[in-house]
C-alpha cells in the first residue's frame, strides 16, 4: 500500500490489526493502539485498532482509560473521521502501546509510520511469533515459577532434537 493511501482511520486500523492479531485472539484488551501526538497540542489522538477503529482523546494530564470530547480538546474544530489526516503534518509522535504480545513502537514523523505501516504483512502476524509472547504473559506471575518450568522444558526439547 502506498503511503499516500492512507486516508481514513479505517485503513490505518485494519492494516495494523491484521499484522499485529491473530485470528482467534478476540480479547479487545489485545488490540493494538496507537497514539497521535501533535505539535502545540497537549491532547493527543488515541486510536484502537479493531475491525471498527475506535478514535478518542486523550488530556495532557489523564490517566489511562480516561478520555476527553472532542469538543472539549485541543482538537474541536475536527472530528474523528478526519483529525489524524488534517495534522498528519504536525505529527510530533506516533506510539503503538505495548500491550500482551504487541511491542511498544515510536515514530517521530508521519512518513516513518507509513514506512512502517506499508511493510506489515497484510497476511498477519504468524502464530510461531505470537505464542511465546502469549506464553509468558499467561505464566509470569503463577507460582511456582511457570516461567522457568517452560523455558527449560524448551530447551530439553532442543536439546534432544540435536542428537537425532
Amino acid at each position: 500500500m502506498a503511503r499516500d493511501t492512507y486516508t481514513s482511520n479505517d485503513g490505518i486500523a485494519r492494516r495494523v490489526y491484521r499484522a499485529l492479531k491473530t485470528p482467534t485472539d478476540s480479547n479487545r484488551r489485545t488490540d493494538p493502539i496507537l497514539a497521535f501526538h501533535f505539535k502545540g497540542k497537549g491532547d493527543s489522538v488515541i486510536m484502537r485498532c479493531n475491525k471498527q477503529p475506535e478514535i478518542s482523546v486523550k488530556g495532557k494530564d489523564q490517566t489511562a482509560g480516561e478520555v476527553k470530547f472532542f469538543a472539549y480538546s485541543d482538537f474541536a474544530e475536527y472530528d474523528e473521521s478526519n483529525v489524524i489526516f488534517k495534522l498528519k503534518e504536525e505529527v510530533t509522535l506516533i506510539e503503538l502501546y505495548g500491550k500482551g504480545a504487541v511491542e511498544s513502537m515510536q515514530w517521530e514523523s508521519w512518513e516513518k509510520f507509513t514506512r512502517w505501516l506499508d511493510g506489515l504483512s497484510v497476511d498477519g502476524i504468524q502464530i510461531s511469533l505470537k505464542l511465546p509472547c502469549l506464553v509468558y504473559e499467561a505464566v509470569r506471575k503463577q507460582k511456582p515459577s511457570m516461567q522457568n518450568f517452560i523455558v527449560e522444558s524448551i530447551k530439553k526439547s532442543l536439546k534432544g532434537r540435536e542428537k537425532e
